[in-house]
């Protein structure tokens, strides 16, 4: 055999058997990114606009993030083709809702594919005006324990990350101070951030829950007194803000331990999507981590930078959830403290 027809052969048989590396699922596709709110202020489409800036980087893809609200989010997770092109950027209300009723159980967890966790957000908080008679949730406490003819009304929405730190504080004060204090509470219905603003200010509530950051304004110097807002319970510890009453620092508990808790922000995909798929978003999600101008962006805007393959994200939120079961059996029909 002449040299040629040699060369000929072997480029032939590498050609037809050996194996062929899988094209990128995302390199120059259209992908569309939902979020379970349908506002453009808070921390849902601040997180996912960060991330998907890093996404379009990493994956080369041409994402957008589509603000359409939980129903229409949670909805179009259950139905969409399970190739990548949909998935949801969400916290923790993805399980809230089904474990607080608001959500049927085809919404559960194991109905959609984790992804990796692309980042935290530290700053749920409540807050109140400047001229309460308490500055944090503790002093809150002894306030109302000191009067049993006294209430505080705290603006959450339903099955949200604001229905558990209500529920958690309301376990938390009955365990401390005795159920009657703990009904003390009165729960006012509320919306978005702008909405509860408005219930404060109006003296419809005395407390809302809401953001750190979206809050920050209405707490600076200067602001009109009829605006200006204190935090007075935030969930999780802030970097460089030592000022503030955080929920585990003023001794507020789950299951006897200091509370701690920061909203996790996960990819959710279809159920049945290819492991190739998830496998290419993790592989994206580790180089957006790795990459200091993202951790900078999210300090920006006080979240956190800290991600999880999706292996480590299903174990870590699963068991987050399990956990937060547990607390809910000890809790009140919240509609019943209206």
């Amino acid at each position: 055999m002449s040299k040629r027809r040699l060369i000929a052969s072997i480029l032939l048989f590498v050609f037809c058997f050996a194996p062929v590396a899988n094209a990128a699922v995302y390199e120059g596709q259209r992908v569309r990114i939902v979020i379970g709110s349908t506002a453009v202020s808070g921390d849902s489409y601040m997180v996912a606009d960060i991330v998907n800036r890093y996404l379009q980087k990493y994956l080369q893809c041409n994402s957008k993030v589509d603000p359409i609200g939980a129903n229409e989010a949670f909805a179009t997770i259950r139905t969409a083709t399970p190739d990548g092109m949909t998935f949801m950027i969400f916290h923790d209300m993805t399980y809230l809702g089904v474990l607080f009723g608001s959500y049927g159980e085809e919404y559960d967890l194991e109905n959609m594919v984790i992804g990796p966790r692309v980042g935290q957000n530290p700053g749920s908080c409540f807050a109140g005006k400047t001229n309460a008679p308490y500055k944090d949730m503790k002093e809150m406490a002894e306030w109302l324990k000191a009067d049993p003819n006294r209430t505080v009304r705290l603006s959450v929405e339903l099955g949200s990350v604001s229905n558990l730190a209500f529920v958690i504080y309301y376990v938390w004060l009955k365990d401390t101070y005795g159920e009657d204090v703990a009904n003390q509470l009165r729960f006012v219905l509320g919306g978005s951030t702008d909405t509860k603003l408005q219930q404060l200010w109006d003296n419809n509530a005395d407390v809302i829950f809401g953001d750190y950051s979206s809050f920050l304004q209405y707490t600076k110097e200067g602001v009109d007194e009829q605006l200006a807002l204190r935090y007075v319970g935030i969930m999780d510890r802030i970097p460089g803000r030592d000022d503030v009453p955080v929920y585990g620092d003023m001794g507020i508990t789950m299951e006897g331990k200091p509370l701690y808790f920061s909203k996790d922000f996960l990819i959710y995909l279809p159920k049945g999507t290819p492991d190739n798929v998830v496998a290419e978003l993790d592989e994206a999600v580790a180089k957006m981590q790795a990459d200091p101008q993202f951790q900078e962006d999210m300090a920006k805007m006080t979240y956190a930078g800290n991600t999880l393959s999706s292996k480590e994200a299903k174990e870590f939120i699963y068991a987050k959830r399990d956990a937060i079961k547990n607390v809910l059996s000890a809790a009140p029909n919240i509609e019943d403290l209206e």
